[in-house]
């Protein structure tokens, strides 16, 4: 059984606790340890605060039509009555809940503005009641560790070059993508990217065009090769090469240090906050899935002549396989290889690959005697929206394994 972090555990009783409060007032609140008097609405498991109250985090509120502009200092949200789209400074979002108002009153997605503020939000079961509790802000140096490497950022990347696609997609999830000043060949999402010089491939970068560009920082995945990194180094160039995350705890951790690295610390929290909102509404939506609803998954990695390659138990498309409500036959194994043997064995309900895959196992006739292919149950997907474990994955590849699985959840999500 995939092991679940104690962070993903409390979310989920936190949205579980909401839902049994559907429609319910007068929810108690705690911040840092004070008993809070907040207007606060539970609507289907979504928790939502009357503008006014949020004076008690220092913000401000202005209305105009439909706007809604919170402010402080640091940071302005920019929300729309009805629509579940945000901007937080610059970046655009989408939640999975709507502002709306209730006769004179103007209610906002609180846990959203909360987590976007740095409060990590849990439930008091004791006292039965909501606590927040402000975190220590990500400052420099920043520190990322990646198996037996460790690697320090002293000083904000205004200039980067990205070694690696996934890299490139989440510094634009994070709307900094002007400063990408080099990427690969394989660097195409998004359209943008076609404007940014390519320095080459992951393996054979060009380092002269690195040098050239003298970039305050090189960005890597996996599949970096070390030379590469010393030689970077010798040339007094800072480097990180962290490995492509294998869960969702990964994701959001990634991209709040990537965010940190960039000076964007509020972005960077608001986007995680409103992916780990998908996450627990999917999560909420397909609660009472019986076991013997969620059909049999394989993903296509590599088949045929080159033998069969899949996602194992400890990778990020199993997690999200298994989030959408589908039992990935290839948790019996971990890492990418698999074998033909137990593929026909395990006989999946659906098959889901890329285009080419999809069409090789269509085609190959060791594969006619599976039950996905012979009912045509076979999905072709971006393969590189699933295998990048970018904020992609949760904004579009997890609707996409929903709507396979199980389309009649899709119109509950509402992101």
């Amino acid at each position: 059984m995939k092991k679940i972090s104690r962070i993903t555990v409390l979310s989920l009783v936190l949205v579980l606790i909401l839902s049994s409060l559907a429609l319910a007032k007068d929810v108690k609140i705690s911040v840092d340890g004070l008993d809070k008097n907040l207007n606060i609405e539970i609507i289907n498991a979504r928790s939502y605060v009357a503008s006014e109250s949020l004076k008690d985090f220092g913000l401000t509120t202005t209305e105009k039509g439909n706007v809604i502009v919170v402010r402080n200092d640091d940071v302005v949200f920019e929300f729309i009555i009805g629509s579940n789209q945000v901007k937080v400074n610059d970046l655009c979002l989408t939640l999975d809940a709507r502002p709306y108002k209730n006769d004179k009153d103007v209610y906002l997605p609180l846990r959203f503005i909360l987590e976007t503020l740095n409060y990590k939000i849990g439930w008091d079961n004791e006292a039965k009641k909501v606590k927040a509790e402000k975190l220590k802000e990500l400052t420099f140096p920043i520190t990322i560790v990646d198996g037996d490497n460790t690697y320090v950022v002293e000083k904000e990347a205004k200039t980067i070059v990205s070694m690696a696609p996934g890299v490139t997609e989440k510094l634009f999830a994070l709307g900094v993508g002007d400063r990408i000043k080099g990427r690969t060949q394989y660097c195409n999402y998004p359209e943008e990217v076609k404007n940014i010089p390519s320095i080459g491939t992951l393996y054979e970068p060009n380092l002269e065009l690195i040098l050239d560009i003298n970039p305050d920082l090189v960005i890597g995945e996996t599949h970096f090769k070390d030379e590469v990194i010393a030689k970077l180094n010798e040339a007094g160039i800072k480097v990180v090469a962290k490995s492509t995350a294998k869960d969702m705890e990964g994701v959001y951790d990634y991209m709040l240090k990537l965010g940190a690295i960039v000076n964007k610390n509020y972005e960077a929290r608001a986007l995680v906050s409103s992916l780990r909102a998908k996450v627990d509404r999917v999560k909420y939506e397909l609660k009472d899935l019986k076991e013997s609803d969620k059909p049999k998954v394989y993903y296509i990695v590599g088949t045929g002549q080159w033998g069969e390659y899949t996602a194992g138990k400890d990778t990020f498309i199993s997690e999200l396989i298994s989030l959408a409500g589908g039992k990935n036959v290839a948790d019996d194994v971990v890492g990418w290889k698999y074998s033909l043997e137990k593929l026909i064995d395990h006989d999946p309900d659906i098959i889901i690959g890329g285009q080419f895959n999809v069409d090789t196992m269509v085609n190959g006739e060791n594969y006619q005697v599976l039950s996905a292919i012979k009912n045509k149950k076979y999905k072709v997907v971006n393969e590189d929206i699933f295998v990048r474990a970018a904020p992609r994955a949760i904004n579009e590849g997890l609707k996409i394994l929903i709507e396979t699985f199980h389309k009649e959840k899709i119109k509950d999500l509402d992101f």
